[in-house]
């Protein structure tokens, strides 16, 4: 046997070798968001404004009847279609980047915020997910919408 069969022998040796003993499945290269479990249930929105307001109410769905933290911190998501145009009732919504949001607790496990997004005609689909005090992201709420005629 010559130099370059060994060498060939040897490298398949090592790459099956390498094949063999690797771990398996690689997770993405950072690491996953904290989870809370606090959602926002019986969303609702109105126009005010030059945008619009959204409040609901905060709930562990694991305990509803478990008091809730003070959360003042939600992602908001946002779709408008046109009037002429909109999607089906089951219709899965393509919404576009997240907002974050500064809201505020009012009354007991309430969240209120104000979105900043421009109250155009068309129909306005909202959801949120709001975000506890140490950075951990909840489930998303029920989707929300509103029809702007004018």
């Amino acid at each position: 046997m010559n130099r370059n069969q060994a060498a060939v022998r040897l490298i398949l040796m090592l790459t099956l070798v390498f094949v063999l003993v690797r771990c398996g499945k690689k997770g993405p290269p950072f690491l996953p968001e904290k989870e809370i479990p606090y959602r926002l249930n019986a969303l609702s929105v109105e126009q005010q404004g030059g945008g619009f307001h959204l409040e609901g109410k905060v709930v562990d769905p694991r305990d509803p009847a478990r008091p809730v933290p003070v959360i003042e911190v939600g992602r908001v998501y946002h779709a408008c279609y046109p009037l002429d145009n909109p999607p089906c009732e089951n219709c899965p919504i393509d919404y576009g980047p997240f907002r974050s949001v500064r809201g505020e607790q009012v009354g007991k496990g309430r969240f209120s915020c104000q979105v900043p997004v421009k109250a155009g005609k068309g129909i306005h689909f909202f959801k949120i997910r709001l975000i506890g005090p140490e950075g951990g992201i909840g489930p998303f709420s029920d989707r929300v919408k509103i029809i702007i005629h004018e």
